[in-house]
């Protein structure tokens, strides 16, 4: 992919709305990707994650990328950011690029909160074959939820005949 050159020599003036639109991006990788225990990194972790790569910055500098107020990021600051948040550079310039790895971050995150994690855990500790079980059970059921209500149809508990049911 080709970036825009304003990103990787600072020639051209960037509009406003690519400035926010960098912050906007940075901020939110910065608000949404942390350790599950804590919060957001500062602007000194993310700085000092990055102090080994060739895009090293400031505190300072990471601080006013973040709130737009540096207005020309360099390709390889904005590579050192990718790296350090775990995107590709594109996330900074490709909208639906940023729209794709965006859900992908909200899906981990949901991941992270809910009970599904638990769930796949216990079924990871099953055999191959009850696995496979359960991924049945799974898709049945996600197709019966996924049917129109008028379409669904329960079925009736079979009986075996000697009134355990």
């Amino acid at each position: 992919m080709e970036y825009p050159n304003v990103y990787t020599n600072g020639g051209d003036d960037m509009s406003e709305e690519q400035q926010r639109s960098f912050a906007a991006k940075l901020a939110h990788l910065r608000e949404r990707i942390h350790p599950p225990d804590r919060g957001p990194y500062s602007a000194r972790e993310i700085a000092a994650g990055i102090a080994d790569d060739p895009g090293a910055m400031t505190a300072a500098f990471v601080s006013q990328l973040l709130r737009g107020q540096q207005p020309y990021p360099r390709m390889h600051h904005v590579e050192a950011l990718a790296k350090f948040f775990g995107v590709p550079p594109a996330y900074f310039f490709d909208d639906e690029e940023t729209e794709s790895i965006n859900a992908q971050i909200d899906d981990i995150l949901a991941w992270r909160d809910t009970e599904a994690r638990t769930i796949a855990q216990r079924v990871s500790e099953l055999s191959p074959r009850d696995r496979a079980t359960v991924t049945n059970l799974i898709e049945s059921l996600q197709s019966y939820e996924d049917a129109p209500r008028e379409q669904r149809r329960r079925r009736k508990a079979s009986y075996d005949g000697d009134g355990d049911g």
